[in-house]
């Protein structure tokens, strides 16, 4: 196909019914790049039978390195729809597989409004296919199916038609059954289930019918996207209706699904598995497919290919028949009788909503908060909301969206390349040159002449002169040193969809901060620290690696937009009017937990590093860079892989320095368990009556002028009750910052729902009878929670004190003879902030620990505040802070470690070696399941972060390249050993050894973290001197 012009693309996007934004997604190696290779290729750009080897839109060095995507790229496509010849824009972004840059699936998802969901029909439903279609229904999204790499089923499984047929319904059941596992999950979450009743009503009232994917309904496409051909259903029912004497709608309805054709009635007929008949999905597709294959592939039958093109209608080059590679001369056969764009680009224009179809509920979880009360806005921000369902190019009203900071290299910007000149450019500079070259012997005349002048100058003069060269030459090279530290051989273009109105060059647009609220009357002018003006600069369309320059783009189109660098740092929201909410944040499915120190080689080259880190920050959506208290510069990312991409583009791209990368840091939490009932060797630890006294874990403290007397406990919360306040984390951080409570039925409703689910899980906290006290006036009693008042801790009040509720608004000022503990109840809960922010096991954080106050008495009969001991508010905090460390202390205390789910697909010779590596780092195999037709096992199992250092290199190697585990953060777990257990016992001793022959790995982690941050660590310089070592030598 010949190339499309990039003007013709610019005109569709006028035409807001015929764009189609869509993003390809995928589980790592699914085929995602290689299918959008084919859909590129249709367009001219690039070859088709490059197609699948160059992976066009991977156009950073170490993607081709590696074969994998690391960021999202986007491209614009021209198709022409076959039934009703219509011309389509469809905007197509590819975005990555690999679980390390799940943020650029984010970026890519917000701004689509549908998606080509991409699975390989051997490896079947994957762990990010299950979180692609996680955020496809968050961000509700249009998914179609591809059902990629048929071919394996032929040539590398050696399945019939028959078991493919059966094997590819399980897979596409699997797929189903993920979309209706998290349709449920959604239904239940917003509808009141408190009772069992109440579950199967939820769902039945729901409506699911446009939910899942079906051949029949033309939204799966079949395909092998590196042999370059896919087929859909209603493809072949076109093909046969006419002979098998069937409407196209009807034979669609039939040739998926169990039915068989009955020849002597000539209809389609149920029961194909029944009565042992071939499915006419079989019958009249896939045996057509097998047998092209058995041809050209098993056979190698070159005589009868040019037979077999004749009868399909195709045209075939003598340097394909002449091919010795049979993959070559598939790919051309297949390709012209099922092109892979035709197919595929169909599907879409068919089944994606153009950009003005946005649903009411997609369009307000964009425009407002979760938890917001939308009658609380003011009118001409709900005004937006229509206007943003519209998506008019002619509204008065812009709203734009950047979902992340592209950069691109200076020098691949349009208007810095090299342009053909005119013959009246040429002769203007030729005349310029001649016009130097006179230039230079005008001067070379004037220097000889005063040449004599200058050989009479004085010794002393000519010193002098010399001197202030000398000095205006290096004045020169520090100012070209600077300049070049400035000048940046990175731009960076925002990549944004714009949802009403039409951007122009030029135009001038308020960026709206995250924390913009249009509710608030100090939020609407320009003195707001959440809003800036900001002027538009170049207008760009993505064309892969290139960039083509423009004027204006209409509403409903994805563009880039230069100049806004210094504006926006990773996302933003850009309108001309104030009264236009701050988009939602994106939600990242992954959380950036692995942590590395940076640092440059050459101390002297830090201003560079600071730099480089900026543009790093700036450029991938979802690296976190920060400076520690002791002064080092941390970048956290989502794993190795994301980590090493980071450190290469620093070295190459943004700082151009060599830097020193610190072993990962990882963070741990701290918290107190139940006593043990049995030892390190599972034998029964028989209680003395002093060990079952409770009233021994009670810590008791005085404030330093002896007036204030605090006895605090800690106990260890229920893990359904640290759950429930990891889930409403975000609610209770925007419940401790508000000023004002929120008076909406939304607001008071979830209230009393987390309310709720808190008291039902508080069933099972034991309270060692220390209260009587029942469950829903145990929440009554919550104080705080922490750390930052949002945290996994809780702060409970047992006193006859009459603390400030969480659930309700603060009051405003204490009133005459109140109780005088009020005016240092922020210094008690501030103290104990500072205690749940750094536990004394490693200074990390506290996780699930419950610290009840027993008693808070204060002595007001003499002066509270003293020059001796200061302020009695500072008494207090330390007093607080110290007393909530002693009762930490005073239970058993445990690490707890952050934990991965590793994900791989093995074969079965390697499987042993693969739980070998798996047990020496302390994992645990959670399940290892056979995948149906292929061979290959499904290996499920957890790893703590700090053993998952070069894991990924370590399984391939062992395994021989067969494994490839997929890591994601999973959850935080307790490790079950006691930090300073040493073996005392006779039994202990025989188990673990007299010389620390087993290590204490809870102490290891511990005080590699104390090391870490420079605390004390208990070591000896020599340990068992006496014990024997067996050296050997190298030979």
């Amino acid at each position: 196909m010949p190339v499309v012009d990039p003007s013709d693309l610019v005109k569709l996007q006028k035409n807001i019914e015929l764009v189609r934004n869509i993003c390809i997604l995928a589980h790592v190696d699914h085929g995602k790049t290689t299918l959008a290779d084919s859909l590129v290729a249709s367009n001219g750009i690039i070859s088709q039978r490059m197609a699948g080897k160059l992976r066009y839109l991977d156009n950073r060095q170490d993607e081709q390195e590696r074969g994998i995507t690391m960021k999202s790229s986007s491209i614009s496509l021209y198709y022409q729809s076959l039934g009703n010849q219509r011309d389509f824009l469809i905007n197509l972004i590819d975005s990555p597989g690999h679980v390390d840059f799940s943020s650029e699936v984010s970026t890519a998802v917000r701004l689509c409004d549908g998606a080509i969901v991409v699975v390989d029909v051997v490896e079947g439903v994957c762990p990010q296919t299950r979180a692609c279609l996680q955020q496809v229904y968050v961000e509700q999204l249009k998914p179609v199916l591809v059902l990629n790499k048929i071919d394996r089923l032929i040539l590398e499984k050696q399945m019939t038609p028959l078991d493919a047929y059966f094997h590819i319904m399980q897979v596409l059941e699997q797929v189903n059954a993920v979309l209706g596992s998290i349709f449920a999950s959604d239904v239940l979450a917003k509808e009141d289930i408190s009772h069992k009743d109440n579950y199967e009503s939820a769902l039945e009232d729901s409506d699911d019918s446009t939910l899942y994917f079906n051949p029949a309904a033309g939204n799966v496409v079949f395909c092998s996207a590196y042999d370059g051909w896919a087929f859909s259903v209603r493809d072949f029912a076109v093909t046969y209706a006419e002979r098998l004497e069937m409407s196209t709608n009807d034979l669609e309805q039939v040739l998926w699904g169990d039915y068989y054709y009955n020849a002597k009635k000539k209809c389609a007929a149920p029961g194909a598995q029944e009565k042992a008949k071939k499915p006419m999905f079989v019958q009249f597709i896939l045996e057509n497919i097998w047998s092209l294959y058995d041809i050209i592939a098993v056979r190698k039958d070159k005589d009868k290919i040019p037979v077999i093109a004749e009868k399909l209608g195709i045209k075939l080059l003598a340097r394909d028949l002449r091919a010795g590679d049979p993959k070559a001369q598939i790919k051309s056969v297949l390709g012209q009788w099922l092109p892979i764009d035709r197919s595929i680009l169909e599907m879409v224009v068919k089944h994606v909503p153009p950009p003005n179809t946005i649903s009411d509920e997609r369009a307000q979880r964009l425009l407002y908060p979760e938890n917001a009360d939308i009658n609380t806005y003011p009118p001409e921000s709900l005004s937006l909301k229509e206007e943003f369902k519209r998506c008019k190019a002619d509204s008065e009203n812009i709203i734009v969206f950047v979902s992340k900071m592209t950069p691109v290299h200076v020098q691949s910007l349009p208007q810095n390349k090299p342009k053909r000149l005119t013959e009246q450019e040429l002769q203007t500079r030729r005349d310029e040159v001649r016009k130097r070259i006179e230039e230079r012997k005008q001067q070379q005349e004037a220097v000889e002449n005063i040449t004599t002048g200058v050989e009479q100058m004085s010794t002393e003069e000519n010193r002098i002169a010399q001197e202030q060269a000398l000095k205006a030459e290096q004045e020169k090279k520090l100012e070209e040193e600077r300049l070049e530290e400035e000048k940046n051989e990175f731009v960076f273009i925002a990549f944004a969809r714009i949802f009403s109105g039409t951007l122009r060059k030029g135009m001038k647009l308020y960026n709206l901060a995250p924390k913009h609220d249009p509710r608030k009357e100090d939020s609407l002018s320009l003195d707001s620290p959440h809003i800036s003006e900001v002027t538009i600069g170049d207008l760009y369309l993505f064309m892969g690696g290139e960039l083509q320059s423009l004027d204006e783009v209409p509403a409903g189109n994805i563009v880039g937009i230069g100049g806004l660098e210094k504006d926006i740092v990773k996302s933003g929201t850009l309108s001309n009017t104030m009264y236009c909410t701050s988009f939602s944040e994106l939600s990242i499915m992954a959380t950036p937990i692995f942590r590395v120190a940076i640092e440059p080689v050459n101390p002297s080259d830090i201003r560079k590093l600071l730099k480089g880190l900026k543009l790093l920050n700036q450029a991938d959506a979802c690296v976190q860079v920060s400076v520690e208290p002791t002064g080092e510069h941390v970048i956290a990312t989502l794993g190795e892989v994301h980590v090493e991409k980071c450190v290469r583009d620093l070295e190459e791209s943004y700082a151009k320095i060599k830097v020193n990368v610190s072993k990962p840091i990882v963070s741990f939490r701290e918290t107190v368990v139940p006593a043990a009932t049995v030892d390190m060797v599972n034998e029964a630890i028989v209680k003395t009556s002093e060990d079952k006294d409770i009233t021994k874990k009670i810590a008791s403290i005085q404030t330093l002028n002896k007036l204030s007397t605090l006895r605090v406990i800690a106990l260890p919360l229920p893990q359904m009750v640290v759950n429930i306040l990891e889930k409403y984390h975000t609610f209770f951080k925007e419940l401790s910052a508000a000023k004002s409570m929120n008076s909406s039925e939304k607001h008071k409703n979830l209230l009393q729902q987390i309310k709720t689910q808190l008291m039902v899980a508080l069933k099972e906290f034991d309270t060692n009878d220390l209260t009587k006290l029942s469950c829903d006036e145990l929440v009554e009693r919550i104080w705080s929670l922490g750390p930052q008042h949002c945290g996994t801790n809780i702060l409970l009040n047992l006193t006859d004190y009459e603390h400030p509720s969480i659930w309700n608004a603060p009051p405003k000022c204490s009133d005459e003879g109140a109780d005088v503990r009020r005016d240092y109840n922020s210094s008690f809960v501030n103290g104990f902030q500072l205690s749940t922010s750094a536990g004394p096991l490693c200074e990390e954080p506290m996780q699930g620990v419950c610290f009840m106050v027993l008693e808070w008495s204060i002595d007001t009969s003499e002066e509270l505040n003293s020059k001796a001991y200061g302020p009695f508010s500072g008494q207090v905090l330390t007093a607080s802070k110290e007393v909530c460390r002693m009762a930490f202390q005073n239970q058993p205390q445990r690490l707890v470690s952050p934990m991965y789910s590793c994900n791989i697909v093995v074969n079965a010779e390697v499987l042993g070696k693969m739980y070998a590596v798996i047990g020496r780092r302390h994992g645990k195999i959670l399940s290892g399941d056979l995948t149906q037709g292929s061979g290959n096992f499904s290996v499920m199992a957890i790893l703590p972060v700090i053993e998952s250092f070069n894991f990924a290199q370590e399984i391939r190697k062992q395994t021989s390249g067969l494994a490839c585990p997929q890591l994601m953060f999973s959850h935080w777990e307790i490790i079950d050993i006691d930090p300073f257990w040493v073996p005392t016992t006779e039994e202990e001793f025989t188990h673990y050894g007299e010389k620390a022959d087993s290590a204490n790995r809870a102490k290891l982690y511990m005080d590699s973290v104390r090391r870490r941050k420079g605390l004390y660590v208990d070591e000896k310089v020599v340990e068992h001197a006496e014990k024997q070592r067996t050296l050997s030598k190298k030979k």
